[in-house]
C-alpha cells in the first residue's frame, strides 16, 4: 500500500525559526514535526539547555543561544522564511530592535504573545522592506512552563486569534489559516490589535486575577485543604501561575484589565446586595442569567471545535 505524504503549506516549505523554546515554542515545534518530519525547524533561546534537548530530540536541525551567539542568531534569521516569536512582549521588542535588520525580503514574522495593542504597530515599523509582521495569539496553554512540558496536541480544537492590519497582505493572512489547520486549531478569528487586548483582559487576564485573589482570601487554618473539592480545584487551577510572565501581561494591559475588574466588582456587588437582602427570587434570576449565558457560549465553543470553523 502506498503511503501518501502530507503536503506542506508554502509558509512552512522553507526554513522555520522558533525564537523562544519554552512551553509555547516547544509545543509548536512538536506539533509541526508531528504534522510532517520534513519541515525544517531551527530555534533560538536565551538558555542553552532547551536548544540541546531539542537537538537531541531531533525536533530542530540547528539552534543558537541569545545573546551569547548574536552572529549565529542573525544567520538563522537570514536563512528563515517563517519566524515565530514565542517570547514575553518586552523581550520580543528588544529582540526585534537588535536583530530585525537580519531579516530578508519574503520573510513572514509572527508573534504569539498574549498582548497586541501598540506592539503590532511598533513591530511592523521595525520590519525591513519586504518583510511582513503579523500578530497571533493561540488560546491554549498549561500551568507548567519550559520546553520539556511542550505538547504537540495542546492546540487541538483551540481558537487561533489573528490581529492583521492594513500592512498585511491577503496572502499572508491566508497562510495563517493554513498554519492553524496544520497545528490543529478549531477556529480562527481576526480582530483589531487594540480590541484583542480589551477582550483578552476579560477572558484570560481577569480569570487569572480571580484565581490568585481567591487563594489569598482564606485566613483560617490549613484544614481548609481537606474541604477542597473539584469545584475549588477547577476555579483555582490557574493560580499556579508563572508570576514573571503574568505580572508583565497585567501591567502592560493595566487599563483594560482595570476596567474588567471594575465591571466584575459591580456584578459582585449586585450579588452581595441580593444576599444581604435575602432576595431569593433575585438571586435565582442572577444565577439563571449566568447559567443561560454559559450554556449558550458552550454551544458556540462546541460548534467551533467539532466543525473546525475557519473564518470571521
Amino acid at each position: 500500500m502506498m503511503i501518501r505524504k502530507r503536503g506542506i503549506p508554502r509558509l512552512l516549505s522553507g526554513n522555520v525559526l522558533i525564537v523562544g523554546l519554552g512551553l509555547m515554542g516547544g509545543s509548536i515545534v512538536r506539533s509541526l514535526k508531528e504534522y510532517s518530519d520534513e519541515i525544517r525547524i531551527r530555534a533560538v533561546d536565551i538558555r542553552p539547555e532547551p536548544i540541546r534537548r531539542a537537538l537531541k530530540d531531533r525536533m530542530i536541525e540547528d539552534g543558537a543561544v541569545e545573546p551569547e551567539e548574536p552572529e549565529k542568531t542573525e544567520a538563522l534569521l537570514r536563512e528563515s522564511r517563517f519566524v515565530v516569536l514565542a517570547m514575553y512582549p518586552a523581550g520580543m521588542m528588544r529582540f526585534l530592535v537588535e536583530h530585525a535588520g537580519a531579516l530578508t525580503p519574503g520573510t513572514v514574522v509572527m508573534d504569539i504573545c498574549g498582548l497586541k495593542g501598540a506592539f503590532v504597530e511598533e513591530a511592523q515599523r521595525l520590519m525591513p522592506e519586504g518583510v511582513e509582521f503579523i500578530g497571533a495569539h493561540p488560546m491554549a496553554g498549561r500551568e507548567k512552563v519550559g520546553y520539556e512540558n511542550g505538547d504537540g496536541e495542546m492546540f487541538l480544537g483551540a481558537s487561533f486569534i489573528l490581529t492583521p492590519t492594513e500592512k498585511n497582505t491577503p496572502e499572508t493572512v491566508k497562510s495563517m489559516y493554513d498554519l492553524a489547520r496544520v497545528l490543529g486549531f478549531g477556529r480562527v478569528r481576526e480582530v483589531d490589535p487594540m480590541e484583542h487586548d480589551e477582550l483578552i483582559a476579560y477572558t484570560s487576564h481577569l480569570p487569572h486575577v480571580l484565581a490568585s485573589v481567591l487563594m489569598q482570601a482564606w485566613h483560617g487554618s490549613d484544614d481548609v485543604k481537606a474541604f477542597s473539592g473539584g469545584s475549588f480545584r477547577d476555579v483555582t487551577r490557574i493560580a499556579d501561575i508563572n508570576e514573571s510572565l503574568w505580572t508583565e501581561l497585567f501591567m502592560m494591559n493595566s487599563q483594560a484589565l482595570t476596567e474588567s475588574l471594575h465591571d466584575f466588582m459591580l456584578s459582585l456587588g449586585e450579588f452581595t446586595s441580593l444576599m444581604e437582602a435575602e432576595d431569593r427570587e433575585g438571586l435565582r434570576d442572577f444565577l439563571k442569567r449566568s447559567g443561560d449565558r454559559k450554556r449558550e457560549w458552550n454551544k458556540e465553543a462546541s460548534r467551533s471545535e467539532l466543525g473546525g470553523v475557519y473564518g470571521k
